[in-house]
């Protein structure tokens, strides 16, 4: 896997991931957009747009930098959970 320097692509990976955070916390993570300095051709679209398979690039996007690229797979799938209102875990009895 080819390392990409972590120059302003790193920053705004990190800009990304904090405003999905937020947006998420909000319950609005599929209004933010993928940012255009990122070199993985999805730049624009929306999060709540993406695909499984865009998402996966995203996360060697981000692994690429430096970074855990698996946050935005937990974001993404954090936000189809809520979509689909499975986001509430079932308590066991005891």
């Amino acid at each position: 896997m080819t390392r990409v320097p972590n120059d302003r692509g790193g920053e705004a990976w990190d800009d990304f991931i904090d405003s999905l955070d937020r947006a998420g916390q909000a319950g609005a993570a599929g209004d933010i957009t993928v940012p255009t300095q990122l070199p993985t051709g999805l730049a624009g679209k929306r999060f709540g747009d993406l695909t499984r398979a865009d998402v996966r690039v995203l996360a060697r996007t981000g692994s690429q930098f430096g970074r855990r690229g698996d946050t935005v797979e937990v974001l993404w799938e954090d936000m189809q959970r809520r979509a689909s209102g499975r986001h509430r875990l079932t308590r066991r009895k005891k």
